[in-house]
């Protein structure tokens, strides 16, 4: 059974996800890491020399080929759930994680992390908005969040072991463990 972690930027997907694949003895796969190593470019890059559009399509041909893994834990980028294709083949066989937090903690994280500076597109106007324009990037997605996954832990005031021990805890209660 797959592991999938859906949900905004900053939710801590990717050190969630290498702590689960630790503890599991699974491996583990970042959707988002794998289109720049394909693509020999960031995610900014590709967004700022081919667009949004042709990221979406390197992403779903990903997203495609981590679906076909029985035993991995998977963090996805935060938009790979606005394709109802990559929704299906990630709930097959999977349990599919939301990871979530508020906007002025998202804002907090992602203004403090460099490498996310550097390697993905702007996603905020300014440093003032930041939480504002996040709260309308939720709101915009909540639906297809809502609809992917299978369990929604929040991450805010947790430790990343703290929500390892979450998703642990709710895999057993759903019988995925």
């Amino acid at each position: 059974m797959k592991l999938v972690l859906i949900g905004l930027r900053g939710t801590g997907k990717s050190t969630v996800g290498k702590l689960l694949a630790e503890q599991l003895k699974r491996p583990f796969f970042d959707s988002d890491e794998l289109v720049q190593e394909r693509a020999n470019l960031t995610i900014r890059q590709i967004f700022e020399t081919e667009g949004e559009p042709s990221f979406r399509e390197r992403e779903s041909a990903v997203v495609r080929e981590l679906a076909q893994q029985t035993d991995a834990v998977i963090a996805t980028g935060g938009g790979a759930i606005l394709n109802a294709e990559n929704v299906r083949v990630l709930r097959e066989n999977a349990f599919v994680v939301h990871l979530s937090a508020d906007p002025s903690e998202l804002w907090r994280r992602i203004s403090q992390d460099v490498s996310s500076h550097a390697n993905r597109p702007q996603l905020l106007a300014s440093v003032s908005s930041g939480p504002e324009e996040l709260r309308k990037l939720m709101l915009a997605r909540a639906s297809h969040y809502s609809q992917a996954r299978d369990v929604e832990v929040g991450v805010q005031d947790r430790s990343p072991q703290e929500v390892v021990e979450k998703v642990l805890l709710l895999m057993r209660t759903h019988g995925k463990l």
